[in-house]
């Protein structure tokens, strides 16, 4: 399930770990009957590999007001081999229903997931605030309605 040239042990105590990032390490050692000091000298090089970047916890949008959840398609104006995307990409973070802005390949310069109240919200938070971040032109907004997480980390449920 998870990728990379990881062995077994590994591989379950961070299978446990993303289904539980506050898990002790005294309960992943009795859930894989690995020695607890194993299994925390395992997590410490995860994480001194980088492998493990940080622990985390995941917020839920629809209970936390935000139920509207989709992704937006930008375009930078101008030539696109004059403009800095990095600086334009900053810009577009710190709106505040913004969850990430990725510089992409291909046909659009970025693709933004955000997520919103409703769509009346959503279409006022681009017109009022991403549309007048500078280097910003065309866009195209996609909502989703469901959402599944990918088999690549491990995120299966």
């Amino acid at each position: 399930m998870l990728l990379g040239l990881l062995d077994d042990k590994d591989k379950a105590i961070l299978e446990l770990l993303l289904q539980d990032s506050r898990a002790s390490t005294k309960s992943i050692s009795e859930r894989l009957s690995i020695p607890r000091v194993t299994v925390h000298d395992r997590i410490k090089r995860l994480q001194d590999k980088g492998i493990i970047e940080k622990f985390t916890l995941k917020l839920s949008h629809e209970k936390l007001g935000m139920p509207l959840h989709g992704f937006i398609l930008a375009n930078c104006v101008g030539d696109r081999a004059k403009s800095d995307r990095r600086s334009v990409a900053k810009e577009i973070s710190k709106l505040p229903f913004i969850v990430g802005c990725h510089i992409i390949t291909g046909q659009w310069d970025f693709i933004i997931e955000v997520v919103a109240k409703e769509m009346d919200s959503l279409g006022d938070s681009i017109l009022d605030d991403l549309s007048k971040i500078e280097g910003i032109g065309q866009t195209q907004t996609m909502i989703t309605f469901y959402s599944f997480p990918g088999a690549a980390f491990g995120y299966v449920e």
